[in-house]
């Protein structure tokens, strides 16, 4: 018979923190246990207690910090240690920006021992009320007679009981109250499963998904609330293709690039930057980065609703964006027409296949700006090479697909990383995203 597992004991004990994981948690050893602690921070010692259930299995919490940290601060969300939205309020921002640049810094070195010629100072933009895009689950409690509206707990189960939210854009967080308000008047309460938010920078837009139709009583207290809130109320009754404004009657979600006179208009569900403030900086070190200059000719792969393309035409002889969707194609080529820019054109293609039939591959460019999803851009990578570009400048939120892609473009095509750092799109959570530039040698 195998040995049986020993019992966990539910009382507290002292633990030693000696490091973060990807995720925040504080790592430690107990009895020859391997453990993750929420709310630690290396070199602490804290009293703990295991969690249980399978979600759990290996994490205990914090109970006390009995010698704390001096990179430590008091949590400003009163929601801390519940929501599972931000993991390290608890981290000075200071420490924040230097543990995302270690990760960075690691896992570049870690993949082919690449060392980046620069070191770009950390990107920051708003530390608070910097979401512009969320999805927020619903769940109605009948048993206590109360609706909740916010982001899902850390166990992943259950939804966070949120009177405020210190990340969200402030008109958002502001009215997470009235919201699950709102919804506790429906009729259709129980068939809304989630809420997602998009704001813009004049409007802030509420998507509400229903699993069945609206009674029409329900329909008026959405209207209500639209005129009576600020905020925009959208339906969507199945795919994103049924998403369709219900109040005001009209609207349309912009936003801008303040340093280049840019107007991007998008609809609620489109892939935007979430932290708008940090997209401003973003684009302008693109800029700075990649330098277009009148005779160039850029390709700019996986651009979305031409957020780097645009900026880029504004400098740059001729760019070329191409994207997966044709939705977002469409919006880009609408964004160009709205900012009066004719030296920028845009294809939709799956980047990640074989593009040979399409008129863009063809042509030579001397620069290249790459911002693909988590996956990265490996498949890519020998097509770039075997071109003309010069200059790779790749925007990544993935750091091990990022220095992945890097060792292929060093060690392999010849490449230099001439430099990398990191921009902090999300304050005070793990998630990390970076940017390096290449130039061929």
């Amino acid at each position: 018979m195998g040995r049986s597992r020993r019992k966990l004991s539910d009382q507290p004990f002292e633990l030693d923190i000696e490091s973060l994981d990807s995720k925040g948690l504080g790592c430690a050893e107990f009895e020859g246990r391997k453990l993750k602690v929420y709310d630690a921070l290396p070199e602490e010692k804290v009293i703990a207690r295991n969690l249980f259930g399978r979600s759990q299995r290996g994490k205990v919490e914090t109970l006390e910090v009995i010698e704390a940290s001096g990179d430590r601060v008091s949590p400003r969300c009163p929601h801390f240690g519940t929501c599972g939205a931000c993991s390290l309020q608890h981290l000075s921002m200071d420490a924040q920006l230097k543990r995302k640049q270690r990760i960075l810094l690691d896992t570049l070195n870690a993949s082919g021992q690449l060392s980046p010629g620069t070191i770009f100072e950390p990107l920051c933009g708003p530390e608070w009320n910097y979401r512009r895009k969320a999805r927020l689950s619903v769940r109605d409690v009948a048993a206590k007679e109360r609706v909740l509206v916010g982001f899902r707990e850390r166990n992943g189960r259950f939804v966070a009981d949120m009177q405020t939210c210190h990340i969200l854009r402030s008109e958002i967080a502001d009215a997470l109250p009235s919201l699950a308000e709102l919804v506790r008047s429906l009729d259709s309460r129980a068939t809304i499963p989630q809420i997602e938010v998009a704001c813009g920078d004049e409007h802030s837009a509420l998507i509400i998904r229903h699993l069945e139709p609206l009674t029409e009583p329900d329909v008026q207290r959405l209207k209500v609330f639209a005129e009576q809130s600020g905020l925009a109320v959208f339906l969507q009754p199945k795919g994103p293709d049924s998403v369709c404004l219900l109040a005001p009657k009209d609207l349309q979600l912009e936003y801008r690039i303040d340093s280049l006179g840019l107007r991007f208009q998008f609809e609620p569900l489109d892939f935007l930057q979430i932290n708008g403030g940090l997209n401003q900086l973003m684009v302008n070190r693109a800029l700075e980065l990649l330098d277009p200059q009148a005779d160039d000719n850029i390709l700019d792969l996986f651009c979305g609703l031409g957020n780097f393309t645009l900026p880029l035409a504004t400098r740059a002889g001729h760019v070329t964006g191409v994207e997966g969707s044709e939705l977002m194609v469409a919006r880009a080529r609408q964004n160009a027409s709205l900012n009066g820019l004719e030296n920028v054109d845009f294809h939709r293609a799956d980047l990640y296949q074989e593009c040979s039939q399409a008129p863009w591959p063809g042509m030579a460019y001397n620069k290249v700006l790459l911002d693909p999803p988590r996956s990265g851009a490996e498949e890519l990578l020998p097509w770039i090479a075997g071109g003309t570009a010069q200059k790779v400048l790749y925007i990544s939120c993935n750091p091990q697909t990022l220095a992945r892609d890097a060792g292929i473009l060093v060690n392999k095509y010849g490449f230099r990383l001439e430099g990398a750092g990191i921009l902090d799109m999300f304050p005070h959570t793990p998630h990390s995203e970076a940017i390096a530039l290449f130039e061929r040698n």
